[in-house]
């Protein structure tokens, strides 16, 4: 099938939403490093939230390793119509929705002969109608994102360079623990259980985002040097106008 085979070779980009190939690690158009995703967090992307700094966060449908599915799920179906399922992954302002929603089609309920009798119901109609339109796309329509892994996560891209040097020796100790268990399969199982292996962990991306990181450290050193040098430039001039200034008045 054409359909099939489209989703097998091709992914959107979670910043721009460009499809791209699978076999390309860097969006062309908004320059993001797909392998970035696969060490990203979203216990940083919450923190982030929190402190009002949203710089270098993007919503994935690609949940992180610290994001769980059946917890996701079972917050979503016994406790989404409070939002717990969107406090969980840090989507705040959706959860606040939620349970805004939920508090007032409580209050809709407790008042319902008070609100009946303004305009012979009809407020008591709209309210009603809004309030289950905002519950069916923030609590039902969540559980079906949920259950076809569509639901955006948020998760936080800006790891420094121990976060990456950490994340690729856990990786490729892993790799050294799976790597000999294949040696006892036959040729053809350990083929393309070494190719899953190299896709899954992708050790090459990880070690061009370090080569990356800390070029851009030696930059940032070269800049703050150079700053540094022109400051005492600076300061040395002043003061050789200073002294001519002395000079001259002791001269007259």
């Amino acid at each position: 099938m054409k359909w099939k085979r489209a989703i097998n070779e091709y992914q959107y980009c979670p910043r721009c939403g460009l499809k791209c190939l699978k076999s390309i690690d860097v969006c062309p158009d908004c320059g993001l490093s797909f392998s970035r995703l696969k060490i990203a967090t979203n216990r940083e992307a919450k923190n982030k939230i929190l402190r009002h700094d949203r710089d270098f966060i993007i919503r994935s449908s690609t949940l992180p390793s610290d994001v769980s599915f059946i917890k996701l799920l079972l917050y979503s179906i016994f406790l989404g119509i409070f939002g717990v399922h969107c406090f969980y992954v840090g989507r705040y302002l959706r959860g606040a929705i939620t349970l805004a929603d939920f508090v007032a089609i409580i209050l809709l309920t407790v008042f319902n002969s008070q609100v009946a009798a303004i305009n012979d119901g009809a407020l008591l109609g709209v309210l009603s109608t809004v309030c289950g339109l905002i519950l069916l796309f923030t609590w039902v329509w969540d559980i079906f994102m949920i259950l076809f892994k569509k639901f955006k996560v948020p998760v936080a891209i800006d790891l420094d360079i121990e976060q990456i040097n950490n994340s690729a020796k856990e990786q490729n100790e892993n790799s050294k623990e799976i790597i000999p268990s294949l040696k006892s399969s036959d040729e053809n199982d350990r083929v393309s259980k070494t190719k899953q292996i190299e896709d899954k962990i992708d050790i090459d991306s990880i070690e061009l985002l370090i080569q990356e990181g800390k070029n851009l450290i030696e930059q940032e050193r070269e800049c703050k040097s150079a700053n540094k040098e022109v400051d005492n430039k600076r300061v040395a001039k002043s003061k050789a106008e200073d002294k001519n200034k002395t000079n001259s008045g002791e001269n007259r």
